[in-house]
């Protein structure tokens, strides 16, 4: 039958494989250039179908010099790391341990109870200002139907879900229907959540203690 593979005509320096899968039954795919090479020794497997039926890149860290990805990452399950994150700030490119970024903020959080009152409140305004540039809104810690569908009796802690541009869809927790009980339980996102204008917010109704 006529051949798929040909070698490329054009500089001498390349194999065409023409076709709609590439398959193989070895389990290493080794890109080696050694010109490339920063050490003589060692294998060079870029893709491994390993003992566990995983598809592992950069086997055995035989790649001294890791792996890069120039475009974005998209990861469509859980994502384990075993080693450390690093940030680096696209501002002046510092580069930080996110286990450092994560505890200056649980360091800042914790020193709230420390602040005054009017502190928190210059914080929160802050928030609430960014969230406006952004067309965004916090969701309220609702309890009752009544905050939900009109906010609380002056409009200052809560506001209505209509008036923050949100749409809710009610639930029932114990089985009835959702329009029988009054007490707000549950809601998703959770309270504190800033959200574009037009997300759906979830909201679960359940009996009076």
């Amino acid at each position: 039958m006529p051949t798929d593979i040909k070698l490329d005509a054009g500089d001498g320096n390349h194999v065409v494989i023409e076709g709609t899968v590439v398959r193989t039954t070895a389990s290493d795919l080794i890109l080696d250039a050694p010109a490339r090479r920063s050490k003589k020794r060692g294998f060079r497997r870029a893709l491994v179908h390993d003992r566990y039926d995983g598809l592992t890149i950069n086997f055995n860290g035989d790649y001294p010099g890791g792996v890069t990805v120039g475009s974005n990452i998209t990861v469509a399950r859980d994502l384990t790391v075993a080693g450390e994150i690093r940030w680096k700030s696209a501002r002046n490119g510092e580069e930080r341990k996110l286990t450092e970024v994560i505890d200056r903020i649980d360091y800042d959080i914790g020193r709230l109870n420390l602040y005054s009152e009017g502190a928190i409140n210059e914080i929160w305004n802050a928030l609430t200002s960014l969230a406006k540039l952004i067309d965004a809104a916090a969701v309220p810690p609702w309890s009752t139907r009544e905050e939900v569908e009109r906010g609380d009796d002056m409009g200052i802690l809560y506001s209505s879900a209509e008036d923050l541009g949100f749409d809710v869809v009610y639930h029932d927790i114990d089985g009835y229907p959702p329009q029988i009980y009054d007490r707000v339980c549950k809601i998703e996102p959770s309270p504190g959540t800033f959200l574009r204008k037009g997300s759906t917010v979830q909201v679960w109704f359940c009996e009076e203690e």
